[in-house]
């Protein structure tokens, strides 16, 4: 039976969904300040649906979003209220679980390379991977460009645990930077991350391109979302934009990772509104398949 990573679904979608009270710029982590309990619940959840590695809630806690929301000074209180949440989940479903460091964009998703220098970029990628050290493996998600991707995975190897990178195609196949997936793999080939994957995208792009990913790195995987358009986000518009789409049912989403697993996917999961229910379905259809595994226990 092949064995494969199983990540868990939308963490930051689901934390700001089951809190409709709560408004922010910085989604989820706001959440979490106002409700730890939804992000334990979210947590636990997923772990209930089968997901064998689950990513902190640090997505929107990166330096330079803090500093614009005026919470810099709370940065390493955020980092460990996310540590809090998940092992509280963790215990309460007794579970043997990778806990994963989450490395998003700094600024905000769905946004182009950024006019900043590599060494500045590293610098910062190095704050957030020592505030999620005791991680079991970092996961660098929804890259846009080659610039912040290889500062991330710099940052990353240097931890010297397992790190994977995702990054974010269009639907023309290209980064929103303009690079092509050749150009961002053979970027990050020199760091030898874990895995490298595609994220946050429609699973149709994702399943158009994941046959070229998986002749360019020999441990590849995906994770798509359900939004209708990022275009509002992208923009500087709030996550309140967004609409997810009601044809992604559990079923309609396994489907798709099928054709990722059958072309040699090593690594699956959700992103945004993908749900626990969905990871639940993808465990029920295909468990008879294949071995789900953590992070951690992929082949390096």
């Amino acid at each position: 039976m092949k064995s494969v990573s199983l990540l868990d679904g939308g963490l930051g979608q689901e934390i700001y969904r089951r809190a409709p009270s709560v408004s922010s710029p910085l989604w989820s982590v706001a959440v979490m300040q106002a409700h730890p309990e939804i992000v334990t619940g979210v947590h636990a959840d997923f772990i209930r649906a089968g997901a064998k590695t689950l990513s902190l809630n640090t997505y929107a806690a990166t330096p330079t979003r803090l500093h614009t929301q005026g919470l810099y000074d709370q940065m390493e209180a955020i980092h460990q209220q996310a540590f809090r949440a998940l092992e509280r989940a963790i215990d309460i479903t007794h579970a043997q679980v990778d806990i994963a460091g989450c490395l998003g964009p700094l600024q905000g998703s769905y946004r182009g390379r950024p006019d900043r220098s590599f060494e500045d970029l590293c610098d910062e990628y190095g704050t957030l991977v020592r505030l999620q050290a005791r991680a079991d493996v970092l996961l660098i998600e929804t890259m846009t460009n080659t610039l912040e991707a290889t500062a991330a995975c710099a940052a990353a190897r240097e931890l010297g645990k397992p790190f994977g990178v995702a990054f974010r195609i269009e639907a023309n196949g290209r980064l929103r930077s303009g690079e092509s997936l050749t150009d961002a793999v053979v970027a990050v080939r020199e760091y030898s991350p874990t895995a490298v994957m595609l994220n946050c995208c429609d699973p149709e792009h994702m399943t158009e391109r994941m046959p070229d990913l998986i002749k360019r790195y020999p441990r590849v995987g995906g994770y798509a979302n359900a939004f209708k358009s990022v275009e509002a986000l992208a923009g500087g518009g709030s996550v309140d934009a967004l609409e997810a789409r009601t044809d992604i049912s559990p079923l309609a989403y396994v489907e798709e990772v099928r054709k990722w697993l059958a072309g040699g996917a090593l690594v699956v999961g959700g992103c945004c509104e993908i749900t626990p229910e969905h990871l639940q379905t993808m465990v029920d259809v295909l468990g008879g398949e294949f071995e789900f595994i953590r992070f951690s226990q992929l082949p390096s």
